[in-house]
């Protein structure tokens, strides 16, 4: 895994969603979140931002891990 697929993975767990609440709440699907977390893709740039709202964290911090 990379610094940002750890940090995701590791950021869902603590806040108790599942990749698909993730999902739901970026609109897409269940398997995009699991690519993201095994480092196989990295999300739109457009979804960082919604994304580091639903972890509670900056964008900064998201993309610093």
């Amino acid at each position: 895994m990379n610094n940002f697929a750890d940090f995701l993975f590791k950021r869902r767990k603590e806040l108790g969603l599942t990749q698909q609440n993730i999902a739901d709440e970026l609109g897409v699907s269940n398997k995009a979140v699991s690519k993201w977390e095994s480092g196989e893709s990295f999300p739109e740039t457009a979804l960082l931002v919604p994304l580091s709202k639903i972890l509670v964290c900056s964008v900064d911090e998201l993309l610093a891990e």
